[in-house]
This record gives C-alpha cells, structure tokens and sequence, in this order.
C-alpha cells in the first residue's frame, strides 16, 4: 500500500473541517457546561474548536454584507463578544499551554473557570496584553505568557477585591508587568518586589487618595507601567512624602517629573543604593532619566526611560498626553522596541478607546475565519478603515520638555514659582516653652540673592502641604538670603534651632546678627564700580545690611576702604563678608595713629564669614586694602564690613540630608546684644532647601 500523498492528506484534513461545520456543529451554542468541562478536564482544544466553529457562522456569508454597521451590531451581542474573548485567549496562550496551567495546582481551574466566564475581566486583559506595535497587532503572531497567568492567579487566589474596579486593572496590570520589568536604571532594588505585594501597594495608596487623580482614568495597559517600578515599596512612599515636604509646588500640575531638574548632572559623589541617593549624588543622563521615571511612578503616573543617541531621558503620560522630557524629541528617541515616531502613533491609536477595541476585536473576529479569503479579508478591511478614519496627530516630534537640560552640568536653574499646591489652611499656632523665641519663616522683612544662571534673586515662599507657608533657597543662586528683624529681650548667648529639608547632603546655612559692632560714621573708598557711588558705594558695606555691597571696577587689583568711626574708639575684632565674589587672595587692615597708618593684621582669602580678633587698639579711622585677587577679573566686592571689641552673632548651622523631609538642626550657639535686633540667615550655592521656622533659646535655660 503506498502512502498517501502530502497534498492529498492536506486536502482530506479540510475536508474533514468542512464536513465538521457543515454537521450538526452549526447546531452547537456556547455554554457554561462545556466551558466547565473544558476547565475540569484541563483539556481545551476541543472547546477552541468548537467556539471557532460557531464564530465562523455568525459573520455573513457574502462579504460584501460585511459592513461597519453589521460588525458593530454583530459585536455588541454578549454571547458573541464572550465567545470572540474566549477563543481569542485560548488562542494566544495556546490549548497545550493552557491545559499545563490549568493541571498546575489547586488555585488554577478556579482562576480560569471565573475569568472565562468574566467577559469585563477577558477584554481588560486581551487589550492591555495586545502589543503596542501597529505592525505587530496587524502581524497577530504574538502569543500570551501564562507566566502573567500564574502572577494574576496568585493575586486573585489572595484577595477577593481584585475581581473587579481598580483593584482588577492593578492585579491585571501588575501580572503583566511585575517589579522591575520596567526602565532599569539607578536606585532600583536589588531583589524586586513579589508581584502580589505591589499590587496591594498601589491598591491601599489608591484607596488611601495618595496618588494623583489621573491615576483613576489609566488604562490597564497605563498602568503597566507605574506598577513595573523597580523601585522598592519603601521609596516610593518617601518619594509622595519628600515632595509634599520638599517642593510642594511640583504637585501643581501633576508636574513631578520636573523635580529632575534638581538633580545634579554629575559624576555623582555617592553611591546609588536607592533613590534617595540618586537625589543626594546625581548623576549623568542615566540617573537623570531613571529619576525622572521614578518619581512619576511615585505618583501613579506611567512613565517609561528613553534611550537617545549618547543621552537616556523618560517619557511620561502628563496631563495633555504622552511627552518626552530632559532630551530631543521623539524622532530622537527609542523605548518599548520603536521609535520614538512609532510608539506616539501606536499610543494615539490605544487611546482612542473605543475604536481601538473595535479594531482588535475585529482582528479576533478575522481569526475564526479561514486566512485571507474573501470574508476575513472583508472582515480586516472593516477595521483598517476604522483605524484610518481617525485624524492624524498634529504635534512637533522633534519638541522635548526641558530639552535645554539635556547635556552636561550647567547647574541651570529650577524655577520655583509661588503657585498653590492645594488649599492651604492656616498653619496650626506652635507650641514654646517659656523664654523660647519662635520665628515663622515667612515673617522676613528683606530677601535677595544673586543669579548664577538665572531665575529670580530671592527666597520664594511656598503653601506648605498641610497648610501654612514655607519658603525655599533656591538652587542656581551663588547665595539667597533672608532677613529677620526681631526683639532680644536680654543680651546673652542663645541656642538656634531651624526647622529645614534637604535633600542634598553636605549642606549649611550661615547665620548673622547685627548689632554688637561699633557704628561707622562715614565709608569712603579707592574705587567704586564705573563710579555708580549711589547703588555700589562704599556706605553699603557699613549699613549692617548683607542686601548691599561695595564694588570695584572690573581689573582692579588694589583697592581700599576707609571706615571713621565718628570718635575714637576701642577696637580688636573684624567681620567681613565677602561672600560670591571671593576675589580676594591678599589684604592688609591698618589702623590710623595720628597722621600714620599702621599695620592691624595681614591675610590672604575672606570669603563669606572672616571673623578674626586682634590685639586691641583705639583709633577712629580704620582702612581695609586689598594687595591682589586672584585670577584676571580682579574687581573685589564687599557686602560687610564691621569693627567692634565683641563679634556680631555668627554661625554656620550644618543641614542634616533628610532626603527632604522635615527635620530640626542641632542647636548653634549665636551671641544676641538686647533690643531691637536684626538676624540674617544666608544659602550659599546649594541644590534647595527648604525652611519653615527657627527658635532662639537663651543657652542654660
């Protein structure tokens, strides 16, 4: 006997399938006892079959009647839509595949048994599942995992609430894309999180309104991707609080991701263990993005890292739309396996819902049929023209936020506007013990700073997150500044506590007071910047305020001041504030004899805060001379200069990294003469802190 012929064996096989549906099949409905009997058994491909068989009928026979109108009523029929879900599941992960999940334990036929029967529960799914690529949907060669079926199957075994709401689309999305099968990159754990408790994570943080409203209206296939995190449970709670503390403004907007802006682009100093130390330390564009992502998940707003050519950076669902952020624009940009121009085209075709799921399951619809004959083909055709009837996007591809931000470390600034997180009650009255002073830090009479790269010269105030204000020392500045006038009810030396967040390491605030030092009748200078005596004379470095300074012309090496101090008076202690503009390298203080000058003391650098005791002498004229400055500029300036016997209150008070929670400095002793008396606190060059009050506490009581 000769063996059959390979295409007569192919033409028996359809055969037999004609036959079969043209047998007492057609007779066949859809029903919950050979579903059951399918999920009981473990063996599927029967089922397949048989739903294959019956969704092959219901699409008309003339395929000329295969229109949007009857494809639409066609689906809108439960029966219909069920079966077209169950098969298409079965489908892609495959009869043998799902039979092996469904003999795998205990919890796998009652998983299955509801989720085959939960059509809202298999079309969140099916769609969230369906790749992002145009090409690849149109491809439909893509298969399910039933790894997401095992992570899904635990959640659900586990909690009862993940059957339905926003519970369902985080279990659904949580299997998809379980910790840390998002953007890898800086500060991410070690060990990822099991999947079931990110999911209860993000389920309690949703309950618990931590998130930003937008997170309710994400869709399953969205919200892959802030659950994908691979940030730990623990830092992305210290990211919601950080910024609450820290910058609350950024909540305005839901403009999180442009906290990157604080990020220092570096070779970071620390080591990166968690996000916190991305903050602390920086980093080049690879932190930078990995931040960017981070915090936006932080939120519940999805986010994904973007790879450029020599540069990474993020893209991020915002309020108006998917955008690309701290790079070039989307032609520039690569993430999820396309370009930039791909995936903008694939996420606009997802987010118009409705057509998108039309097309898709059209798509499963085309499936039952046999490959491009005449009614598939019509079938498709319906849904390609439905993709196509939508209006193409009009946005600028090659636009990025922040795309001056891209390249390496200019310290550019991050501009803090004075807008309304939310609501802001007033701030609750403090608490004092007896003789402790208590100041707010927004009862300031004076701010100012100077610009290194822009933005505006002052201390901006803040609504704080639960109400009252605060205020923040801008990042950018080479100092900001913020001053107090405040009463001292006996002279003596007094512990100062600041209320502050940072979230930077190695950071200090200086403190000081005017008052003790002798008062300078008149201050005539060498030099004076392009002669402007009125706005840069020497009287504003005598007038105890760190707001105004002396300057020199441009060049100029060798310049002096002359302090008379009215009468003649004891002197054996300097203060001068050279702060910025550390020009400096050599100076000469000398005091007048008679008609002669005298040497006081010789240095080299001041800087912002020299403070230097010399034996006493008693003159009425004093003269501050620099000898040289260092580099070319030359040009010294001066913000204050003071003489006196006992030194004006002074400190540097260390700010403790809190990674930008709240916290209290340890105390620093400041001298206070009595009466009415002014205290200055000053920012050199740092990357923000926040401030919210201070207390003065006689020392010893």
């Amino acid at each position: 006997m000769k063996p059959i012929g390979h295409h007569i064996l192919q033409s028996l096989v359809a055969c037999t399938v004609v036959c079969a549906l043209a047998s007492p099949l057609h007779a066949w409905e859809p029903n919950a006892k050979d579903l059951d009997a399918a999920v009981g058994s473990g063996e599927f491909s029967g089922y397949f079959g048989k739903l294959t068989g019956w969704l092959s009928q219901k699409a008309p026979t003339d395929p000329s009647k295969i229109t949007q109108v009857a494809m639409e009523t066609l689906l809108k029929d439960p029966v219909v839509s069920i079966a077209l879900a169950q098969r298409q599941f079965i489908g892609k992960v495959g009869p043998d595949k799902l039979a092996a999940f469904a003999k795998m334990d205990a919890e796998s036929k009652p998983f299955l048994s509801w989720l085959l029967k939960n059509p809202k529960a298999l079309d969140l799914y099916l769609l969230a599942a369906t790749p992002l690529s145009i090409p690849v949907r149109e491809d439909n060669s893509y298969q399910l995992s039933t790894d997401v079926l095992d992570r899904w199957k635990k959640i659900f075994a586990a909690d009862t609430e993940s059957k339905d709401g926003m519970p369902l689309r985080i279990a659904i999305a949580t299997a998809l894309r379980p910790p840390g099968t998002g953007s890898p990159g800086s500060g991410q754990q070690k060990v990822h999180s099991p999947p079931f408790q990110r999911y209860t994570y993000f389920k309690k943080a949703h309950a618990n309104n931590e998130l930003f409203p937008s997170f309710n209206n994400l869709s399953v296939w969205e919200l892959q991707f802030v659950v994908c995190s691979g940030a730990s449970e623990a830092d992305l709670t210290w990211g919601r609080e950080m910024i609450k503390n820290w910058r609350p403004d950024y909540l305005n907007g839901e403009k999180v991701v442009d906290t990157t802006s604080c990020v220092w682009r570096r070779n970071s100093p620390v080591s990166h263990v968690d996000y916190k130390t991305v903050l602390d330390g920086g980093g080049k564009c690879g932190p930078r993005s990995s931040w960017s992502v981070f915090i936006c998940q932080a939120f519940g707003i999805p986010a994904i890292g973007v790879g450029q050519p020599a540069h990474a950076c993020v893209a991020y669902k915002s309020l108006t739309g998917w955008q690309v952020a701290y790079g070039r624009g989307w032609d520039a940009s690569r993430l999820e396996g396309m370009g930039g121009r791909e995936f903008v085209a694939s996420v606009e075709s997802r987010e118009r819902k409705e057509v998108f799921s039309m097309v898709e399951h059209l798509r499963w619809l085309a499936s039952t049929l046999p490959a491009k004959e005449p009614r598939s083909m019509a079938v498709l055709a319906v849904g390609q023209a439905l993709a196509k009837s939508l209006p193409g996007s009009n946005r600028d591809l090659t636009a990025s936020e922040k795309a001056d931000e891209m390249d390496a470390d200019s310290g550019a600034l991050a501009t803090v506007k004075p807008v309304t997180a939310k609501p802001t009650a007033p701030a609750p009255p403090v608490k004092v013990a007896p003789g402790v002073m208590h100041i707010e830090g927004t009862e300031f009479f004076e701010t100012g700073g100077i610009t290194v790269w822009g933005g505006e010269p002052r201390v901006t105030v803040l609504d704080s997150y639960n109400g009252g204000k605060q205020l923040h020392f801008q990042q950018g500045m080479a100092s900001s500044w913020v001053g107090y006038k405040i009463n001292v009810p006996e002279t003596g030396v007094y512990e100062m506590t600041l209320k502050v967040a940072a979230v930077n390491s190695g950071q200090s605030l200086y403190i000081r007071s005017f008052g003790a030092m002798l008062p300078v009748k008149q201050a005539t200078a060498s030099n004076v910047w392009r002669g402007d005596t009125k706005g840069l004379g020497p009287q504003l470095a005598v007038d105890h305020n760190p707001s105004t300074r002396w300057a020199v012309n441009g060049g100029v090496d060798n310049a002096s001041i002359e302090l008379d101090l009215g009468k003649p008076s004891r002197i054996s202690t300097i203060m001068i504030d050279e702060r910025a503009y550390e020009k400096v390298s050599k100076f000469i203080l000398e005091y007048k004899a008679g008609t002669e000058w005298k040497t006081i003391l010789e240095g080299t650098t001041i800087g912002s805060s020299y403070v230097k005791d010399f034996p006493a002498v008693t003159t009425q004229n004093v003269r501050l001379t620099t000898l040289d400055c260092s580099g070319s500029v030359g040009g010294p300036t001066f913000w204050e200069i003071s003489v006196g016997t006992v030194q004006d209150g002074h400190a540097w008070v260390p700010v403790p990294w809190t990674a930008g929670l709240w916290t209290t400095t340890k105390p620093a002793d400041i001298r206070l003469v009595k009466g009415a008396q002014t205290i200055w606190i000053f920012a050199p060059y740092q990357r923000g802190v926040a401030f919210k009050s201070f207390e003065l506490k006689p020392k010893g009581k």
